[in-house]
């Protein structure tokens, strides 16, 4: 029945939840995650009187959070991206600096072997400029050794992050399964969200995202599961599925990210895309993997080009060239998987053709194919895969083991060509005087000839030739035709070049009848710097990607590859940080506590529940005023 009495009651009742509420705003209005309350009020049902209703009042429907889903989501996947592009940043920025800086980055060095390499040709008989080649040789070494191990150090850190993560991220996931079972067990005992314990899970969602990438699905009762990568359940109701890390099929160094749920274990490495977690990959994936590999396939080229044409030289002691220096062979790594026990060798014979990439090697059963794992193209391999006929695929050699090892159907062996050649890089000549500065044969013009003929001084082609440094002469027997030691008869094109006995050299201009040119050894020309300036001039010869690129322009571009990355990283976090912070503005202005309107409603309610006082005191007085009619 309809009365002011239980009218005002309830109007104080309910506005004294109002001030409860409002004082609970304040209170929490510095509270990380804390989103705003409000409480909802609903008219009774009125009462028919006469030809009338009457109203009864006011009950508390509950009390409800200023909660947007869509500027939440907004929020926590804009914060779960820029903690991936910071990761990638700013590892990114400590790999440029090894490669750019300009004193100790790898065109610095390169530069300084050049120029040690120029100052042997400028004084090709002075110790003292072989010494210093010797010793900028070794630095050179030492240096590229250097950037590796750096490089080595950051991939360290890397998985250690990998796995600090997945320790974090487990411990998120708990806490949100706990909260969801308690967020269920409020809303079974009362029938009304457990606000402040959203709130919770809502902090530990966002914590979350800033590791990994997470889709975020509401269920009943409060309930929300939690998917990371490609749909792969770590929360699913109220129970946390398990991270792990485990070493790598083929790299035990090398964790992968595995996850436990009610399906059984998942790798989800390869689908983590956000977060720290996702920043630690992309960067080992994206800047670091092919930072090495493009700093191995330099230290290749470098050893090739150098020892090929120091192998042409002469030193001091009119000994022929051997190599200069040592280098790391490519890495063949096993699967652990693997059922067969088929040994795989691998070597470079045409580096040239290698490229940066990594390969996989993969046996079906009957036939072996080969894999790029940048580009995941199927590469064409020639041979056999024996010792005599090996697989040859761009620069290398396979040899795939027969009886009594043998591969099993699905054996898989990673292949880096170049990742290991910096490890090896070892310097071979020690001795200033074994340095191969001049040339082993020395052409030139007899000093009778009459005719206008040149010759150039001659170069090496083939450095084992049995007959290299034996004499040989060329005598014309017309102005067209010439003969060799006295045998045959060629003809003769100015400027064309004769290659003979492992050395080329041409003759130009019109040399006449009886004119001769001698080819002979050059052990006495110890003077001779010509072999010294090839070997300054292979830095910058076009050697690798098929002849396209020196190896000044290879460190170039891998400086500039990475700058390009780095840069690229730091203004996407930037933008990114932009876009973040404005989707938290836009959260907080929606749902976090504003004091000036907490201080509006709390006189609003105040006034209220002063006139719902004033109420019930007028239904005592009324109850007064009748008691006394009636004694």
């Amino acid at each position: 029945m309809a009365d002011i009495m239980s009218t005002g009651l309830s109007g104080l009742m309910a506005f004294r939840r109002a001030l409860d509420t409002t004082a609970h705003n304040i209170a929490n209005a510095n509270t990380e995650g804390y989103v705003r309350q409000r409480i909802d009020l609903a008219a009774r049902p009125a009462e028919p009187y006469g030809n009338g209703w009457i109203g009864n009042g006011v009950d508390v429907q509950g009390v409800r959070r200023t909660y947007d889903e869509f500027l939440v989501t907004a929020a926590r996947t804009s914060s779960s991206s820029f903690e991936r592009l910071d990761v990638m940043a700013g590892q990114a920025a400590r790999v440029d600096n090894l490669f750019a800086d300009t004193s100790t980055g790898l065109s610095a060095t390169l530069q300084k072997f050049r120029n040690a390499l120029q100052g042997v040709a400028s004084q090709p008989t002075s110790i003292a400029a072989r010494q210093e080649l010797v010793g900028q040789a070794q630095a050179t070494i030492d240096q590229l050794q250097y950037i590796d191990s750096r490089l080595r150090d950051f991939e360290s850190e890397a998985s250690s992050r990998v796995t600090s993560a997945v320790t974090e991220i487990n411990s998120l996931a708990q806490g949100i399964a706990r909260l969801n079972k308690d967020i269920a067990s409020g809303y079974a005992s009362t029938g009304q969200p457990p606000n402040d314990l959203l709130d919770e899970r809502d902090a530990l969602l966002d914590k979350l995202a800033q590791h990994v990438n997470i889709s975020v699905v509401p269920q009943d009762r409060g309930i929300v599961n939690v998917f990371v990568g490609k749909g792969q359940a770590l929360v699913l109701n109220q129970t946390p599925g398990t991270l792990s890390t485990q070493a790598d099929l083929f790299d035990p160094t090398r964790p992968r990210i595995m996850l436990q749920g009610a399906q059984g274990q998942s790798d989800i490495t390869s689908s983590i895309a956000g977060g720290s977690l996702g920043g630690a990959l992309d960067f080992r994936s994206e800047v670091l993997d092919p930072a090495r590999n493009a700093l191995g396939k330099i230290a290749a080229g470098l050893t090739d080009a150098v020892n090929a044409q120091h192998r042409m030289g002469m030193d001091l002691n009119g000994a022929l060239g051997g190599d200069l220096l040592a280098v790391g062979g490519p890495a063949v790594l096993a699967s652990s998987a693997n059922n067969g026990n088929a040994g795989v060798t691998v070597t470079r014979n045409n580096v040239a053709a290698v490229t940066a990439a990594d390969y996989q090697l993969s046996y079906d059963g009957s036939n072996w194919s080969l894999r790029r794992l940048d580009t995941g193209a199927t590469v064409s391999m020639s041979g056999a895969g024996t010792a005599a006929s090996p697989f040859v695929a761009d620069g290398l050699s396979i040899v795939v083991g027969g009886p009594p090892a043998a591969p099993a159907a699905g054996d898989r062996y990673l292949i880096r060509p170049t990742r290991e050649a910096v490890v090896g890089l070892d310097l071979l000549v020690t001795d200033p005087s074994r340095i191969a500065a001049a040339a082993p044969i020395q052409a030139s013009a007899v000093g009778t000839n009459t005719g206008t003929g040149t010759v150039t001084t001659g170069t090496v082609l083939d450095p084992t030739n049995a007959s290299l440094r034996s004499t040989t002469t060329i005598q014309f027997l017309s102005p067209t035709t010439y003969s060799v030691n006295g045998s045959g008869t060629f003809n003769y094109t100015a400027g064309q070049d004769i290659d003979l006995n492992g050395w080329r050299i041409a003759i130009s201009g019109a040399p006449a009848t009886g004119d001769r040119f001698v080819v002979a050894d050059n052990s006495s020309g110890i003077g001779d710097n010509r072999n010294a300036l090839a070997l300054s001039d292979s830095l910058a010869t076009p050697r690798l990607d098929l002849g396209t690129t020196s190896l000044n322009a290879a460190a170039a571009r891998l400086a500039g590859d990475v700058g390009l990355a780095t840069q690229q990283a730091q203004v996407n976090r930037d933008a990114q940080k932009v876009m973040q912070d404005d989707a938290v503005a836009q959260r907080q202005n929606a749902m976090g506590v504003n004091l000036d309107e907490e201080a509006a409603n709390m006189l609003r309610y105040q006034q209220a529940y002063q006139a719902a006082a004033q109420l019930i005191k007028i239904a005592n007085e009324m109850f007064d005023a009748i008691i006394s009619a009636t004694r």
